[in-house]
This record gives C-alpha cells, structure tokens and sequence, in this order.
C-alpha cells in the first residue's frame, strides 16, 4: 500500500462524507505544496502537522482540513465560499465535489493568492484577491462557508451571506489565547456546535483582526 493510500485509509475513518473520501483520492496534495515540502504531503509523520507554503503562512493539516470539509456536509452544485485559499489544496478538494464554477475562494495574502492561482489551473474557481474578513457580496448567498483563519468573534457579516439551513465551519477566538472550531447552521436563530479546540492565524481584514 502507497504512502498515500495508508494516510487516505487512515483518514476515511473520521470522514462520514463519501464524495470527499473519493476527492481526497483523486486530487493529489503533492501538487499543491512548494518543492521542498512535497514529500510531506503523504507523510504519517505529518497529518496531524502543518506544512509551510509561503513566508507567512502554513496549510491547515491534512487530519484537520479534511474535517472541517467534513463538517461541511458538501454536494454536488452547491455554492461555498472559502475564505483563505491558502495553496489551493482544500480548494480544489472542495471544487472536485460542488463543481469548479461554484467555488468562490477569497486570499489576503498576496504570495499565497500567487501560488494558488498557479495551482488551480486545470480547476477555473473562482478566485479573488482581497479581505475574507468581508465576505464576497457579488455571488451570495452561499449553501457553505469555510473559514481558514481565526475570526475574533461570530463572523457575522458572512453569517448574512449564507443561505437559510446553510453551513458555515469556522474558527473563532474564545477566551484568553484559546480558539474552537465551530459548526454553524443558519436559521431564526443561529445553531452553534463547537467541534474541538484548534490553533489557527488570525483572520486578517475590516471585520478581522485589523490591528
């Protein structure tokens, strides 16, 4: 068994959606990362690890990406903004189950925007320069959000830009230097699920940690 095969079989474990175990398949991280990181993508040593893309900033690892595009509970049409597109891994993942016009992915980091535009080539998401923090009005509401970087508080703004009964997984800062990953569902009222403790970059813009 592959590198690649033992990690995906270790990961099918936790992943309750079949459409995403079949993208994690198909979609072969090594593509995404700098030259002197691909040989990590695939490591066990690494997946619960993250792994530097640009100067700034590393990707999610690979154990906790896969679960919050779990979380999201992904079908085919739907349309999902991503906030962070980082090096385009969990993009195209996303892209390969909705479909590739239905993504809406939002990069604050100019290097890192540089970088996955290179990477998804084959896959025309589409791909914006700009602050996540605000969401991206032109093409809402959204059936899901995924949010890659802490927020400081419930990231109302693109709460708004969801549909009714859609889904937004999302990291906020808690108390002191704690931050949860949250499952949001909208509705008359927000239903809110904390999923486990995580460690993310603050999420930069006007509604993020502007300072």
């Amino acid at each position: 068994m592959s590198e690649k095969e033992e990690v995906i079989s270790y990961l099918s474990t936790s992943i309750s959606s079949k459409e995403l175990l079949d993208a994690l398949r198909k979609i072969d991280r090594e593509k995404f990362l700098p030259d002197p990181y691909r040989h990590l993508a695939y490591s066990k040593d690494y997946v619960d690890k993250a792994i530097p893309i640009t100067r700034n900033y590393n990707t999610t690892a690979l154990s906790l990406g896969i679960l919050m595009l779990d979380l999201l509970e992904l079908k085919k049409g739907e349309k999902v903004l991503e906030i962070g597109t980082g090096s385009g891994y969990y993009t195209a993942l996303i892209a390969e189950i909705v479909g590739c016009e239905n993504v809406y992915s939002i990069e604050f980091d100019s290097e890192a925007y540089s970088l996955a535009r290179k990477n998804l080539t084959e896959c025309p998401v589409n791909l914006i320069f700009g602050d996540g923090s605000l969401g991206y009005e032109k093409a809402q509401p959204y059936d899901k959000i995924v949010v890659w970087a802490a927020a400081p508080t419930f990231p109302y703004v693109l709460y708004s830009q969801l549909k009714k009964r859609g889904i937004m997984v999302v990291p906020i800062a808690d108390s002191g230097d704690k931050q949860g990953l949250y499952k949001i569902v909208k509705g008359e009222e927000p239903f809110i699920f904390r999923v486990t403790d995580v460690i993310f970059s603050k999420l930069k813009g006007l509604c993020g940690f502007w300072y």
